[in-house]
């Protein structure tokens, strides 16, 4: 894996964390806007002050293969974040994450930190059906306006178009929101020629004996070949107090 693909991860990690405070308000969701149910989405992902993953991360090939890479994820607010790879051929590895999505890469062959450049932000993650601004979309409703397509009791449509002077790998983004907690359960990603190109979605959340229920797979499918990744979540954790000193480049370099 070359360090261009390193940034790729975030904004998925980022979706299978979670939490309440936006959803435990007392408010009446049957008049609310799509900018509201948006807002609500994006509060809902990135609330917590601070919260940490154990994960395995799934490639699987169209031929049948499939690769593997263990890893832990830890992250303080909206913008620290912190992932350390435990296993396959990206082990040793670390990414940090500081504000204004300025991402860092630590690679045990050079011994070095390096800063991942923003014109590589369009490469994909280890072979994976994520482009790197596929994972640095995290506050969707500070980049997209909002239209609701449809509802039912359970959930809402929303399509997503960019905003005036955006410019985002997608021409659409097509997504279904819970009402209950404002979760995401699916986002359809079409293309500039109005094609869709791939489908995000989760499984029945479970009890991971923290603060909320979530998920314990992800799943992102390439709509034209069947190529799909796989994020299972082993563990999950929020509100450890961590640290702002392991949000830090020389954290990332010395911390194994």
């Amino acid at each position: 894996m070359t360090r261009k693909s390193m940034a790729a991860l975030f904004c998925l990690l980022m979706l299978v964390f979670a939490t309440t405070a936006f959803a435990q308000q007392n408010i009446d969701k049957s008049n609310l806007t799509p900018e509201q149910i948006l807002k609500g989405q994006d509060d809902f992902t990135n609330g917590f002050a601070d919260q940490e993953m154990e994960f395995t991360f799934n490639v699987y090939d169209v031929n049948g293969s499939l690769k593997k890479y263990d890893a832990i994820i830890q992250q303080k607010g909206r913008d620290k974040r912190l992932i350390r790879f435990k296993s396959g051929e990206v082990k040793g590895m670390s990414i940090l994450t500081e504000e204004n999505n300025r991402m860092y890469v630590y690679l045990p062959g050079y011994k070095r930190v390096r800063r991942i450049a923003a014109h590589n932000m369009n490469q994909s993650f280890v072979g994976s059906d994520y482009s790197n601004n596929d994972m640095a979309a995290c506050d969707y409703s500070r980049d997209y306006d909002a239209v609701k397509n449809k509802e039912d009791d359970k959930f809402w449509w929303l399509t997503l178009t960019p905003k005036a002077g955006k410019k985002m790998d997608y021409s659409k983004l097509v997504m279904k929101i819970s009402k209950d907690v404002f979760r995401l359960w699916e986002t359809e990603y079409y293309n500039h020629k109005g094609e869709l190109v791939k489908v995000f979605s989760i499984e029945e959340p479970k009890d991971f004996g923290t603060k909320v229920t979530w998920p314990p797979q992800v799943q992102m499918k390439d709509a034209r070949t069947g190529h799909k990744t796989v994020l299972e979540i082993h563990t999950f954790k929020v509100e450890q107090g961590l640290k702002d000193s392991m949000f830090t480049q020389r954290y990332l370099q010395w911390a194994r």
